[in-house]
């Protein structure tokens, strides 16, 4: 009892306002252009204002992959501006590690410079992912597995860590998932009943508790042993309530979104209390972002947007009619995503997250006509 009334009472004010400031809570430092950082002022610059969007961006003079390594390369540089240990994952877009020669197609080699500024990927599917019809969960098809797999050791052989995300419908399934990544020495998560839109809305029951559970701080990616993706906190009521459930699990690493059931940014307070494992020991609390299409129920979302309106949102995705993909690469996005003091990302990075997942990588086929 103790320890609910404790957590509770870290969420006393509203964070709305503070995320989109970008302060974490201290306005007076939002005003002076500065955060405290291990002790010291750190310099942030002044907000800056909504770049105009060039109308002689268009898809046709954009190469979609090399606008989205670049993207992502932005986000790592600025976000390590204030915490050089702010880790930057990817979720999908394995491709983009691997360049193609643009004379010789079948040459390829990788992408070094992007692959410099990630710190790992989570692979969705690799062994199990959720089938088409919503009935049971299928092996991922061989040849898929096998291009995903290497790619994945391609990844991991340039330093990255590699995460998996599998889905099961029983214990079984869960045990023959954790057993082939962890021969490939990939961290494994085995998640129930997501379905085809990949809702992550519950702690699995199978197993019990992580694989590899250890009462060890995690301090980096490097020492992560298993981890829990839980983006929808819409089954719990309170903040409060999505802490306190966390709190009693011993996950190494948690992925969680930055707005509690999608409308309210967890406060400060609650990013730090998701930091303790049951055990008492330290571990990674890493923020959802996704940076490839725009989301109608998302806190920049304005009235009277649209396909087209403004020119960065493009059609909406298959299935959801809420999401659109976005031209990411128009300034007016990226100004919503990165690169100064309102931005998505620094929001992120004030509320204390150590690290971001970045999804919507995939859109690039999108783009390409994939």
């Amino acid at each position: 009892m103790k320890r609910a009334i404790k957590i509770a009472t870290l969420f006393s004010i509203s964070a709305t306002a503070a995320f989109l400031l970008g302060s974490g809570g201290d306005l007076s430092a939002y005003a002076q252009g500065t955060v405290r950082q291990q002790g010291q002022d750190v310099d942030l610059g002044r907000p800056t204002e909504a770049a105009p969007v060039n109308p002689l961006i268009t898809r046709e003079a954009v190469d979609p992959t090399q606008a989205m390594r670049g993207l992502v390369r932005d986000i790592g540089k600025y976000a390590r501006r204030f915490n050089r240990n702010f880790a930057v994952m990817t979720m999908g877009g394995l491709d983009l590690i691997e360049k193609i020669d643009a004379v010789d197609g079948t040459r390829r080699s990788p992408a070094s410079t992007y692959i410099r500024t990630l710190d790992g990927i989570i692979v969705s599917g690799l062994n199990f992912h959720p089938p088409e019809d919503d009935k049971n969960i299928t092996n991922t098809d061989p040849k898929v597995r096998r291009e995903m797999l290497r790619l994945a050791e391609l990844g991991k052989s340039r330093g990255l860590r590699i995460f998996v995300t599998d889905f099961a419908v029983n214990a079984k399934t869960s045990a023959e998932s954790f057993k082939l990544n962890q021969a490939k020495g990939f961290v494994s998560f085995t998640a129930k009943n997501a379905g085809r839109n990949y809702i992550f809305d519950s702690i699995p029951k199978f197993p019990a508790r992580p694989v590899n559970e250890n009462p060890k701080n995690i301090t980096g990616l490097k020492s992560v042993q298993n981890y829990l993706f839980l983006t929808d906190s819409s089954r719990f009521d309170r903040p409060q309530d999505f802490v306190i459930a966390l709190s009693n699990t011993n996950f190494d690493a948690v992925v969680v979104d930055v707005f509690h059931r999608g409308r309210t940014p967890f406060p400060k307070a609650a990013i730090q209390g998701m930091k303790f494992k049951k055990l008492g020991a330290r571990r990674l609390v890493l923020a959802y972002m996704n940076i490839g299409a725009v989301e109608s129920y998302r806190y920049y979302w304005k009235d009277g947007w649209g396909e087209g309106n403004p020119s960065f949102v493009s059609g909406p995705t298959p299935g959801n009619p809420d999401k659109y993909y976005v031209e990411y690469w128009q300034p007016g996005w990226r100004q919503i995503i990165t690169g100064n003091t309102k931005s998505y990302l620094y929001g992120i990075v004030a509320q204390g997250f150590d690290g971001v997942i970045l999804d919507g990588l995939d859109s690039t086929k999108f783009f390409e006509g994939g």
